[in-house]
């Protein structure tokens, strides 16, 4: 290898083990900026808090990557990440292999979220065995991505995929239900007609218990009103409704005139429930569509 070949790549290995080290040392990182270098310039002579890296910036849990070195910066992740892959074995991988496995695929996610191969070396790492510490932090990686990528759809894939996980083990899920809906809520508010965050909210229905069914109808109702353009919605707010249908036609859920599921149905705004005819027993639907 030449000597400025050399240069180079150690000049890009110096600048993912500084990345590395950033994210290893600040865990609870929930916001990533990718800015123009004169604007980075700005933030680093305005900041109080100087920066021990030349083209990285975090405070207060908020990190800042100049847009000068991406591509040098995504190269090296890709090839730290490739070459760590190939080099495990092919039965579950060490605890320091799969240490540099998360290491580097988390780097990689965070520049480009979009790499499955990255996601699904992750998924490797931990399917090995249930750590309920290792999967919570899936589930911050997946809230930072998100958080500047909202509609990319492999971060919300491996979202519900770690919830699959969690749910296996995890018998009572309300509050992480609780959490994941409060997520959604606010990324839809900053990204609108984000159809993808809504049909993730869709896909949490069935792990919801009646009464927070009737939550979700609750909190959602003040956002429809002040969205009525945006009709995912209102699309939850259908699933949600049939979701008590189904469990009145279950026996889950009383659909009697004192109950709380036939008073919400009452408030409710006159919203077109569309039933399938086969999904809900006809006295059900005869009985509660009678009485909106």
């Amino acid at each position: 290898m030449e000597p400025e070949e050399a240069a180079a790549a150690q000049a890009k290995g110096d600048l993912l083990r500084n990345f590395e080290r950033i994210l290893h040392d600040d865990p609870l990182i929930d916001e990533v900026g990718f800015l123009h270098p004169t604007q980075f310039h700005s933030l680093l002579v305005d900041s109080a808090n100087k920066s021990a890296f030349q083209y990285f910036w975090c405070t207060d849990h908020k990190l800042a990557i100049s847009s000068d070195i991406l591509p040098e910066l995504y190269r090296a992740a890709r090839r730290a990440h490739s070459d760590t892959a190939l080099n495990r074995p092919s039965s579950s991988p060490s605890a320091s292999a799969a240490a540099l496995i998360m290491m580097h695929s988390k780097a990689l996610l965070i520049l480009c979220p979009d790499l499955l191969t990255a996601w699904n070396s992750r998924k490797m790492v931990l399917s090995t065995n249930f750590n309920l510490s290792h999967l919570k932090d899936e589930l911050r990686l997946c809230a930072l991505i998100l958080s500047y990528s909202p509609k990319n759809e492999s971060t919300w894939s491996h979202r519900r995929w770690v919830i699959k996980r969690l749910a296996q083990r995890l018998q009572d899920m309300p509050e992480l239900i609780d959490k994941e809906s409060l997520l959604v809520k606010n990324i839809a508010e900053k990204s609108k007609m984000n159809y993808r965050a809504w049909r993730h909210r869709c896909w949490l229905i069935p792990y919801m218990k009646i009464k927070q069914v009737l939550d979700e109808l609750n909190k959602s109702k003040k956002w429809t009103e002040l969205h009525v353009a945006d009709n995912c919605c209102f699309h939850y707010r259908r699933s949600l409704l049939l979701a008590l249908l189904d469990g009145a036609a279950n026996g889950k859920v009383s659909l009697t005139c004192q109950s709380e599921a036939h008073l919400m149905w009452k408030t409710l705004p006159r919203e077109r429930v569309v039933v399938e005819p086969s999904s809900v027993p006809l006295t059900v639907v005869g009985t509660t569509l009678a009485q909106l």
